[in-house]
């Protein structure tokens, strides 16, 4: 019996072992604290987990025909604008319409 209890903490020791090992957890504290140290310790505690950082999007890749059409569109507005206001509009609409063929796969 006695046995067959060691066995099992032995193996329950292991497991917890490897799941501490599997979600080791970085900590780093600024400044350094060590022994004989008179200033009080730190507020800035950085904690660092050992998570996947996600892959970025894709570039997004604009065709030829949406980059002129987008141009054609700038120009039309800068002329057309005669405030700033009306000049900040008329690009917001544009990228608007930029976005909007995007999002159509153009």
């Amino acid at each position: 019996m006695k046995q067959r209890l060691l066995t099992l903490c032995a193996i329950a020791a292991l497991a917890a072992g490897s799941v501490a090992h599997a979600q080791a957890v970085q900590e780093y504290s600024f400044p350094n604290t060590q022994q004989g140290n008179l200033s009080p310790p730190s507020t800035l505690r950085i904690t660092e987990s050992g998570g996947t950082v996600a892959a970025p999007p894709p570039p997004i890749r604009d065709t030829p025909q949406s980059v002129r059409e987008y141009e054609r569109c700038r120009t039309v507005s800068d002329r057309a604008a005669v405030t700033n206001q009306q000049r900040q509009d008329g690009v917001a609409q544009c990228l608007k319409e930029l976005q909007l063929r995007r999002q159509a796969g153009q």
